[in-house]
């Protein structure tokens, strides 16, 4: 593409170099730049692109766009363009370069706290069962259509994000489902996606290392409905889609100039949900649109029943007929890492749940307490180099509503694991916890379980919580294979084998 073109919306504080050339590509990653590149460098978490920018130009790159000015000897054929903002150009460079695909494809973003991912496999349920095709984008995998990839962040950073979209398009897909991150709206990750369906689950503490307030991470949120409608190309009337049982629910509404359909339990809304039964098979709940339906949702949970109302929503505003969407919402059987049952005949009820935020903790044990016959014991930790705040509140949470706790590691990362269980701990205590009473500690995640099992008696339901559909642990000097699933099934095995002995 011509490099004018290209640049054409950029916010260009320098330019140095002359723009009339071709270029044959775009990176962020100075390992994938080859000849004739344009290498954004845009400062990342652990690492500063801008550092690399020597690296990039060796291996080819025509073009440098970059936010920080850099000491280092520029050729006279490499434009510079200085930008107060690399991550805002590359998203800006990205859509430009695959053509501006969210133009071509019905965008659906989900943002909140919790239920993003579930929403998502749950609307993909219903468009699927209605006959469209769908790609999907979420914490637990990309679907593209043809292909399927395990995820490696909730949202793609905006190059990989646009690149995926091309992709749908090119594969003729109908739908685009995504989650839509507090960072990814921060970062701009999602700038210049054009959403015509937008959607609100919850909001509770969460983030707080990079949001650094309430307020903060509040307005990230928003900020996707702010944007809703705004420069649209297509002529696809926008919506969104609001929780208003939830506190914030007002401030997203006020914010977006788009139209607002409600759903919600207890308050009055467009789409209605009245529960029936919870069970430990199933949650029966009475749909209420503009008609009626009885829906038996094999997830468990008031907090289900929520995101099934999010994903009816959507349908509903998409035209497609309830009988659908009873079916496609009864479809899903179980979506991986959120309470999601462990099968066994030992007689346990056992499930493992990606709940890391003393919210959901509270929300999955509050499910599991309406179920429970026996004691409900839990294991858990908190994740390194992440929101300390949470900790303690983990903690009490636990201490509340769980018979017993087992605290262990989740993720340490660059942090001591005994530092991060000592701030749950003390949680615990603040609350008249003691230990070996009401928790125990074990510090490694495996053990842990172990415990946890060697612990139950028949009847009783064990949940191991925070990492749900993960696959390693995180520790400061390796990353090893972990996946909660396996090493539940590999004791039960075990056990099942040496009760037969």
């Amino acid at each position: 593409m011509h490099l004018g073109e290209l640049i054409a919306d950029l916010e260009i504080a320098r330019i140095k170099g002359e723009v009339n050339l071709e270029v044959e590509g775009l990176a962020y990653d100075s390992r994938k730049v080859e000849s004739n590149f344009i290498f954004v460098a845009i400062s990342g978490f652990r690492q500063d692109g801008h550092q690399f920018i020597a690296r990039a130009i060796e291996k080819g790159a025509r073009v440098i766009v970059m936010e920080k000015d850099v000491p280092i000897s520029i050729p006279q054929n490499v434009v510079l363009i200085k930008v107060p903002s690399s991550r805002l150009a590359l998203a800006q460079l990205s859509n430009c370069w695959y053509r501006f695909p969210s133009r071509e494809i019905k965008m659906i973003g989900i943002t909140g706290t919790n239920g993003k991912t579930t929403t998502t496999y749950l609307v993909e349920s219903i468009l699927k069962r209605a006959g469209f095709k769908v790609g999907k984008i979420s914490t637990i995998d990309y679907t593209l259509g043809e292909d399927f990839s395990p995820s490696s962040i909730t949202t793609p950073e905006s190059q990989d994000l646009q690149e995926m979209l091309k992709a749908m398009v090119d594969r003729n897909l109908d739908y685009a489902v995504m989650e839509v991150s507090s960072h990814s709206l921060a970062l701009h990750r999602v700038e210049g996606v054009e959403f015509d369906r937008a959607v609100f689950t919850n909001l509770s503490p969460e983030h707080m290392d990079f949001h650094r307030s309430w307020g903060e991470y509040l307005k990230a949120k928003a900020y996707l409905f702010e944007k809703l409608g705004k420069g649209a190309r297509k002529r696809i009337s926008k919506k969104a889609i609001v929780n208003i049982d939830d506190p914030v629910a007002d401030y997203i509404i006020e914010r977006t100039s788009s139209e607002v359909i409600t759903y919600a339990i207890k308050k009055k809304a467009d789409v209605q949900g009245r529960i029936l039964e919870m069970t430990s098979r199933r949650t029966s709940f009475i749909l209420e649109g503009e008609k009626r339906k009885k829906i038996n949702l094999s997830l468990l949970g008031l907090h289900n029943v929520y995101n099934a109302l999010a994903a009816a929503s959507i349908a509903l505003e998409e035209d497609i007929p309830i009988y659908l969407i009873e079916e496609g919402l009864e479809e899903v059987k179980r979506i991986p890492g959120r309470l999601e049952p462990i099968d066994n005949k030992n007689g346990f009820n056992i499930f493992v749940d990606y709940a890391h935020t003393e919210d959901g903790l509270k929300k999955v044990l509050q499910t599991l307490q309406g179920i429970v016959k026996g004691n409900l014991i839990v294991v858990f930790g908190c994740g390194g180099d992440r929101d300390s705040q949470k900790r303690p509140l983990m903690g009490k949470a636990a201490l509340k509503l769980a018979d017993y706790s087992v605290i262990t590691s989740d993720n340490p990362r660059s942090e001591d694991p005994g530092d991060i269980i000592s701030q749950i701990e003390k949680g615990m205590k603040e609350e008249g916890g003691k230990k070996g009473r009401d928790y125990s500690i074990v510090v490694d995640r495996k053990e842990a379980i172990k415990s946890a099992l060697e612990k139950m008696q028949k009847g009783d339901t064990l949940l191991i919580a925070g990492k749900g559909h993960e696959k390693v642990q995180i520790f400061k000097d390796k990353v090893v294979e972990f996946d909660d699933r396996k090493v539940l099934q590999n004791f039960l095995e075990a056990h099942k084998a040496a009760n037969r002995i």
